[in-house]
């Protein structure tokens, strides 16, 4: 069942149980409230009945005390009395009976169907009022019984009134609200059908959502104008969606950049062991021959120093990617000297100057890592200049900055280059990178190392007049 739905039969049962359950007891206790002061009224005119005619009755006990008299013929006497100082509107007062001991009558005026049941004149002693309520000819009575003394006789006072109107209005203010209630009931449930549909409509908003971006649609947002939780909600999907997308993309580039670099990685090692079991097999299938062995095994050696120097580089990419750092304050001059005389014998072999420049400084860092960056930078420096040439190294800081410069002016690299450059395996120029023994990860290792010193890494290159590469560090 939709929540819609449930929200509008919950609704409406709702209201039509309420609704019924407080009619009836409202009606029920105005009816009540009625009854109790008819009954109290009954009671009272059955009392005033009752005391006229013992009042009258010693009244007239005086008068005829020493003559004989009839008791039927005193009694109509003595009502017709009371009847006479009674204000007798129609409706207003009861018909009143007068019983002797054996239920005889021995005055009436009642004008009410007659019934069998008469249980309210048993059991009556002077002082005790008996009173029921009976239904006669689908009529409401009230029946009241009190027991008297009269001319030395007890007699039973017997008072009956009609209070079906009691009962009638009572069914009218039922049918009046059974009328009021299917007309609120019915307004309710077509005002609710719509209100229902419209609060739950930015679920349906967001279901559809989510079904697209199941689909692979991640670029899917809500859109919900509102001020209430389902805002806050519309909000909160669109943040998850976002970061679902970015995670997305960030393993779509990973899975891109591993197959990437698996491909690299198997031609870089197809090369070499390709040359290295030729010539391997040729030694082991020929005659010996001394030129032809020292070519074979010089190139061997070579493609197995390109191997080594593919192993080393991956291991130092590796670590820089897994390793947890744990970056302290070092002064950056004396590893940019260490550096300097890490690659002394390739500057010498090339007779390349390396320039330093700049003030010694404080960074926090990882040391080793911020020394493999510059050696490679330096490295790739070398092999892209001529013999006799410069390198420029300068540390500089400004405005709580630090940069570092490498700067060569050697074959520089294309623009359409430049953006590739950071994958691994990329080489711009393969057939100086395999004479030189490089494998294209030197520049991916210092991205690597500078993204963990939270640090932003540059090139700029003009095709024949040199590089220049910039790692900014952020005091």
């Amino acid at each position: 069942m939709k929540l819609w739905l449930k929200i509008y039969l919950f609704s409406l049962i709702l209201l039509v149980l309420t609704l019924n359950l407080a009619g009836f007891i409202l009606i029920q206790k105005l009816h009540n409230n009625l009854l109790e002061k008819e009954v109290d009224k009954c009671l009272s005119e059955q009392k005033s009945v009752a005391s006229q005619l013992r009042i009258n009755s010693l009244y007239m006990q005086k008068i005829y005390s020493d003559t004989n008299y009839d008791i039927n013929l005193l009694l109509g006497t003595l009502m017709d009395e009371y009847n006479n100082s009674t204000n007798r509107e129609p409706g207003q007062h009861g018909d009143t009976e007068i019983l002797d001991s054996k239920d005889n009558i021995l005055f009436s005026d009642m004008k009410f169907p007659v019934s069998n049941e008469k249980e309210e004149l048993e059991n009556l002693s002077v002082g005790k009022i008996n009173y029921i309520i009976r239904t006669v000819d689908y009529k409401q009575y009230l029946y009241v019984s009190s027991l008297v003394n009269v001319y030395n006789s007890q007699v039973k006072v017997h008072y009956a009134k009609d209070i079906s109107s009691i009962y009638v209005e009572r069914m009218n203010q039922y049918t009046l609200f059974m009328k009021l209630d299917v007309l609120i009931c019915s307004l309710f449930a077509v005002f609710m059908f719509f209100i229902s549909r419209l609060i739950t409509k930015p679920i349906n908003t967001l279901i559809a959502s989510t079904q697209k971006i199941s689909q692979g649609q991640y670029s899917e947002r809500v859109k919900i104008k509102s001020k209430d939780e389902f805002n806050m909600l519309s909000n909160n999907f669109n943040v998850m969606a976002q970061t679902i997308e970015d995670k997305i993309n960030e393993l779509e580039m990973s899975n891109i950049e591993k197959e990437t670099f698996i491909n690299n990685l198997t031609h870089e090692l197809k090369t070499p062991l390709t040359s290295i079991i030729g010539y391997a097999n040729l030694i082991r299938t020929s005659k010996y021959n001394e030129e032809l062995f020292f070519e074979a095994s010089d190139y061997i050696y070579k493609e197995g120093k390109r191997l080594e120097q593919i192993a080393f580089k991956m291991m130092d990419l590796i670590y820089a990617k897994t390793q947890e750092i744990k970056l302290i304050p070092e002064r950056i001059m004396p590893i940019v000297l260490e550096v300097k005389k890490s690659v002394s014998v390739k500057l010498k072999d090339k007779d390349i100057d390396l320039i330093i420049e700049g003030e010694d400084c404080i960074l926090n860092m990882d040391k080793d890592l911020i020394k493999m960056a510059l050696c490679n930078l330096i490295e790739n420096a070398i092999k892209a200049s001529e013999n006799n040439s410069k390198i420029n190294l300068k540390v500089s800081n400004l405005n709580d900055k630090t940069i570092i410069f490498v700067r060569d002016s050697g074959s520089g690299i294309s623009k359409e280059h430049l953006d590739k450059i950071w994958q691994p395996f990329y080489v711009v120029d393969k057939a100086r990178s395999r004479k030189s023994n490089g494998a294209g990860i030197g520049l991916s290792i210092c991205k690597k190392i500078a993204e963990v010193h939270k640090a932003d890494i540059k090139i700029n290159s003009e095709l024949g007049k040199g590089t220049e590469v910039n790692i900014t560090f952020t005091n």
